[in-house]
């Protein structure tokens, strides 16, 4: 009995303070599956969106699988790579690559890592990890983003002229200074690009003043809001889960809504590079 409560007290001290990558390891390969080597101008990109909500309830998979079965760019937060689901994952991983940026691992001895998936139906000539520099409080654990550089058109597209997929899970417990600095790390990351971009993530705009400061960052980058249907989850009055585009058009906008999946709705839409 000693020892079983000894045991739970560790299980919930780790919670509280799990583990972290370093950063030269927050980055890892899951998949290298795809055969496409770039973007085909003209046809659209189907495209998913969707904080995952570590997997944890019932008809997460469902779900994903129904939602992304020809998607050829899902784009995942709070995604949790566990090695129950592993074989679950096979099939959204078939003819597909498929990145990791770990904010931390909810196991010991480094098992189980959770954080931002950017998967693939072309490979991605680049692939940059970006950490934020404030870390959550309580579990002292960073915020994670994936830029991925496609080329478009031909398999040697000059890199500054490649389709950019930023992926990002946004600080959450802090006020705006560490919010303002990771958005200015995004910023920094995209703003010398020339090409298409796309940004997409959860980016716990749960208050005026952060969504200003993302929608101010998207201008200075030239790009524009997806406006979805209803059900995007909110805080007041406030969408949590944003996407952003420059240099391409938007289409069939969709919002799958299952509570027995995530507490995030699913966001669908085509992308079309003209």
């Amino acid at each position: 009995m000693q020892e079983h409560m000894s045991q739970r007290r560790t299980n919930f001290t780790y919670r509280l303070r799990p583990d972290q990558p370093a950063a030269d390891v927050a980055n890892i390969t899951i998949a290298a599956n795809a055969h496409r080597g770039f973007i085909a101008k003209d046809v659209p990109l189907r495209i998913a969106v969707w904080n995952t909500f570590k997997g944890r309830r019932e008809r997460y998979y469902d779900v994903l699988a129904a939602q992304t079965a020809d998607a050829d760019l899902i784009l995942l937060q709070e995604f949790w790579h566990d090695p129950s689901l592993e074989v679950t994952h096979r099939s959204l991983f078939a003819q597909r690559d498929a990145s990791m940026a770990i904010s931390y691992y909810t196991r010991p001895n480094q098992e189980a890592p959770t954080g931002v998936c950017t998967i693939s139906a072309v490979r991605a000539t680049q692939t940059v990890l970006m950490l934020s520099r404030y870390y959550e409080p309580v579990t002292r654990t960073p915020k994670t983003a994936i830029c991925s550089y496609y080329p478009i058109g031909h398999p040697d597209c000059p890199p500054d002229q490649s389709l950019v997929v930023l992926n990002s899970h946004a600080i959450n417990f802090r006020l705006r200074r560490p919010f303002l600095d990771q958005m200015l790390q995004v910023e920094a990351q995209l703003r010398q690009h020339s090409g298409p971009i796309i940004l997409v993530g959860d980016f716990n705009t749960w208050e005026r003043g952060r969504v200003r400061i993302l929608d101010a960052v998207a201008h200075r980058i030239g790009l524009t809001q997806i406006r979805f249907p209803g059900g995007i989850k909110r805080i007041g009055r406030h969408e949590l889960d944003r996407v952003y585009v420059r240099g391409g058009v938007a289409a069939q906008q969709r919002v799958i809504l299952d509570r027995a999946a995530s507490d995030h709705s699913l966001l669908a839409f085509d992308y079309t590079l003209g």
